[in-house]
């Protein structure tokens, strides 16, 4: 790779702010405790929130929405492609937007977080298998390899994960308001996990950020519109595009 485009890289927004994400965690590790400290009862030894029934109904939402989902994008991504494959080039929008949502959700939530990070990284203690929450583990920061678990492990959120997803919606609507709905979801939603001492919040955090450079990649690669942008110029490098100004 060429020099000035690795610079171009790096200094994108929004890697340099996921970049200082890492940096704070692996850091400030305490700071995924004192969050989650604010949800655990000392006395009662419990997380007090977890069988709220907004908390526990959000938990039961977002468990399986590829159920729902995947048939439902396959039909949509199918039959924008139909419609419009012999079209112009002003309906390719039209034409792959169902698409990119069905790839995004099933690389972004499916492979990379619940395949490839949960069950293959750091092993990484969820908060209520760790001594200061009831259980036998110890606490292990971001990006640390613990190898308490194998499978379904807390690094990263796979519910979080498919909360972030609706940031997609910001590519179906080519508005950004609609990023903001998707990361007030995946917000919502990382607040559940975290509520119910399911993750912590270093793990909804990078569950955002794979889901996101997901989305971005996937948006150049099927030519979209960014949605921050009035226009976008698909003749530039990948690097200059898709991405918040």
């Amino acid at each position: 790779m060429h020099a000035d485009k690795l610079k171009r890289i790096i200094t994108r927004k929004d890697v340099m702010l996921c970049a200082l994400c890492a940096l704070v965690f692996t850091t400030y590790p305490q700071l995924d405790l004192m969050v989650t400290n604010w949800f655990y009862d000392t006395t009662e030894q419990t997380f007090y929130l977890s069988r709220h029934w907004l908390v526990h109904g959000l938990y039961i939402l977002f468990a399986k929405p590829q159920i729902v989902l995947l048939p439902l994008l396959m039909f949509l991504a199918l039959y924008g492609y139909l419609k419009y494959r012999k079209k112009d080039a002003t309906k390719r929008h039209k034409k792959y937007v169902c698409t990119f949502l069905l790839v995004s959700l099933i690389i972004g939530p499916g492979l990379i977080v619940n395949e490839l990070i949960k069950n293959n990284s750091v092993g990484r203690a969820r908060p209520v298998h760790i001594e200061q929450y009831g259980g036998d583990a110890q606490f292990t920061p971001a990006f640390v390899y613990s190898g308490y678990c194998q499978t379904n492990c807390s690094f990263v959120s796979g519910h979080a994960a498919v909360g972030f997803y609706f940031i997609g919606l910001a590519w179906l609507f080519r508005r950004k308001d609609a990023f903001y709905l998707g990361l007030a979801i995946g917000i919502l939603v990382s607040f559940t996990r975290i509520a119910k001492g399911g993750h912590f919040l270093s793990d909804t955090v990078f569950a955002f950020w794979v889901v996101y450079f997901t989305n971005v990649l996937l948006a150049y690669w099927f030519r979209l519109e960014n949605p921050f942008r009035q226009s976008v110029q698909y003749n530039q490098p990948m690097i200059t595009s898709n991405a918040p100004s």
